[in-house]
């Protein structure tokens, strides 16, 4: 990802993709759910309706193992900018008054992302549309000593939630 706006784009693809398959959805107990960028207490401390996603930009990892690829020559007297490498870290959190419906949201969220574990073409948006770009999707599964030091910085309890990681594909392949 060599573009300033890459970050900004790549959340607005994830947003758009969890908005469709949600917020938009034809099923009753999905339909109407709201995906938001905030973190899950800034969620909370709106007075907004404790209901919804938050997806939560929480990391952002420089790739060290992709800083050594020789930089790309299109002609012998010239070198493309490197793009940078990249790691991204979402935290995924359902908001609901019941824990039933922030389980069916994860559910629902899991569902959307692993059906869709690269992303490229009409499924970017932003300054990431009509590009080359291929996202990866990953799950991560943090140790509960991690998910609990991301917590402990929201100032919030540990509540049910998951992290991916979105990387170029391109730039790791």
């Amino acid at each position: 990802m060599s573009e300033f706006t890459a970050i900004r784009a790549v959340s607005q693809t994830l947003f758009d993709i969890l908005e469709a398959n949600i917020t938009n959805s034809t099923e009753p107990e999905l339909q109407g759910v709201p995906i938001d960028l905030r973190s899950p207490r800034e969620m909370r401390g709106d007075g907004t309706p404790s209901l919804g996603i938050s997806l939560w930009l929480y990391q952002v990892v420089r790739n060290a193992d992709l800083l050594n690829h020789p930089p790309q020559r299109p002609a012998p007297d010239r070198i493309l900018r490197r793009a940078l490498p990249i790691e991204l870290y979402y935290l995924v959190t359902p908001i609901a008054n019941e824990p039933e419906d922030e389980q069916a949201l994860m559910g629902r969220v899991l569902q959307v992302f692993n059906d869709r574990p690269i992303l490229r073409g009409s499924d970017l948006k932003d300054s990431l549309l009509n590009t080359q770009v291929e996202l990866r999707m990953i799950l991560e599964a943090p140790s509960l000593e991690e998910l609990t030091r991301i917590w402990h910085a929201l100032q919030e309890p540990y509540q049910l939630s998951v992290t991916y990681m979105v990387q170029d594909r391109k730039s790791v392949v």
